[in-house]
């Protein structure tokens, strides 16, 4: 992969919790533009889950590393991808 480059990451969090905020500001915190940030949400068909695409322009691999480890070190997050 070659650097700046936009990027797509899913993640998968329980309904109950913002999913949208924790990603938000977990990309935010590596100063990636969110004004470039582009989110979408689905709902498991349970109701149970909800996955996040994000898609978003980062500079680096160790930046996108960055944002990798710290959404997937949060307790409320079920995966990365």
């Amino acid at each position: 992969m070659e650097f700046p480059a936009d990027f797509t990451m899913k993640v998968f969090g329980n309904t109950e919790i913002n999913l949208e905020a924790i990603v938000v500001a977990a990309i935010r915190a590596h100063k990636v533009d969110v004004e470039r940030l582009h989110i979408a949400a689905r709902l498991s068909s349970a109701g149970k889950y909800t996955s996040l695409t994000a898609t978003f322009h980062v500079e680096s691999q160790e930046q996108l590393d960055s944002i990798y480890r710290e959404l997937s070190s949060n307790p409320e997050i079920i995966m990365v991808l």
